[in-house]
């Protein structure tokens, strides 16, 4: 069992975050055994790690594995951005040993910025996922994954028949989902632009049998949204997903930005949940995410990086986006934190297992250097949401297990 004296923060409600003072915490692959304020007596083998501060491994609910070399790749618009950077970035990932490298590169990436769990589009070969698979299980991430499915409306070198897309797609989920305690699999049509209508209702059947996963985009770009509804007979994009069966409790759409009244209800019928992207929406210039009338719905929102069109892994730098991104309303730090910790763990079902430090649950942590030794407590949660970044992270823990440590100098 590993012991270390530092400095705690954790989330409570999306409101509220506490500050243990010279606290030990102690874990194993277990679980967290106990936290308490340091005591002489019965803490001399602890390490002293004072200089750090230790938090909830961070959790990305939407990012894209196969587009992690190509962050910062500039166009003004999202369509044009795919067709230019995107798409002939993927198709690399149709090399086995080329999807096996950046495999293992993200992965540590994702580590260094302290992120335990992350939510990931990889690219739309089946060798692609099963190598991020493998490296997700021999680095030991948190990952749900998927296998981005595209049979209609892209370059042919990405094009997948249907019956591959779908076919494939339930061979992944049968070989990895729950392979071990870490690992799920998540159902990857990319958006409807991508997907036949086949597709799609075959996804969703699956899913709804089996309790499964989906992942998609949703009314990211105007542009996007007039192509879904020349090639759908729908009132909007949302009724076309809401038609084919892909609307549920556990589908994760990504960006949400342009939606009417009746496009909010009917994700809030399905209880579905929301990967905010505010850093891509501001790169693509793709529109303002509307925080307040999703709030209003109760619909769940989570912060992910959208990497690459987001330009980093960092959910600090994510946290600091999503309040800069709001020209009308403000979100204070501890909503931020919350987001990236807790909140984003409830979003997928973990908030019993990760998400806070608390006894009994899994030992998913980060330890970051401190701003300022000289910061007060009142000022510290603030100075991490709007000054933090992957440049503090120490170590990063996953399920009791250490998977980064940054080097000495």
């Amino acid at each position: 069992m590993r012991k270390i004296r530092t400095k705690l923060l954790t989330p409570l409600t999306p409101d509220a975050a506490v500050i243990y003072r010279d606290h030990v915490i102690a874990w194993d692959e277990d679980g967290i055994a106990f936290i308490r304020r340091f005591d002489p007596a019965l803490d001399k083998d602890c390490e002293d790690r004072r200089d750090l501060l230790c938090l909830p491994g961070f959790i990305d609910v939407h990012v894209h594995l196969s587009q992690y070399r190509i962050r910062g790749a500039y166009e003004p618009s999202l369509l044009n951005w795919l067709e230019r950077h995107v798409f002939p970035e993927e198709a690399r990932s149709a090399d086995p040993a080329y999807a096996k490298t950046l495999s293992d590169e993200f992965f540590q990436a994702l580590f260094a910025a302290g992120t335990s769990t992350a939510v990931i589009y990889t690219a739309p070969f089946a060798e692609a996922c099963e190598a991020a698979f493998a490296s997700a299980a021999s680095s030991g991430a948190r990952a749900f994954i998927g296998m981005t499915m595209m049979d209609s409306n892209g370059p042919p070198e990405l094009i997948q028949s249907t019956d591959y897309a779908f076919s494939r797609s339930v061979e992944l989920f049968e070989r990895w989902h729950g392979r071990n305690p870490l690992l799920e699999y998540v159902f990857t049509p990319r958006f409807a632009l991508s997907c036949s209508k086949e597709l799609m209702s075959r996804v969703a059947d699956f899913a709804s049998a089996r309790s499964a996963w989906i992942q998609t985009h949703l009314s990211e770009n105007r542009g996007e949204i007039e192509h879904v509804l020349q090639l759908f007979e729908a009132d909007s994009y949302t009724q076309v997903y809401e038609r084919l069966g892909l609307l549920t409790d556990k589908t994760i759409l990504a960006h949400a930005i342009h939606l009417d009244e009746a496009e909010l209800d009917i994700l809030a019928a399905h209880a579905c949940k929301i990967a905010h992207c505010p850093d891509s929406n501001f790169f693509l210039k793709s529109g303002e995410f509307n925080y307040p009338a999703l709030a209003a719905k109760k619909l769940r929102i989570g912060i992910g990086s959208d990497v690459a069109a987001g330009t980093a892994l960092s959910m600090l730098y994510h946290a600091k986006m999503a309040n800069f991104r709001q020209s009308a309303h403000s979100l204070k730090p501890e909503r931020l934190f919350h987001h990236i910790t807790l909140g984003n763990a409830t979003l997928l079902g973990l908030e019993e297992r990760i998400g806070s430090l608390e006894p009994g649950k899994e030992a998913d942590l980060c330890f970051l250097r401190l701003p300022s030794p000289a910061l007060p407590d009142e000022d510290l949660l603030s100075a991490l949401c709007f000054w933090g970044h992957e440049w503090l992270v120490e170590e990063t823990v996953v399920a009791g297990r250490t998977v980064f440590r940054r080097l000495e100098a």
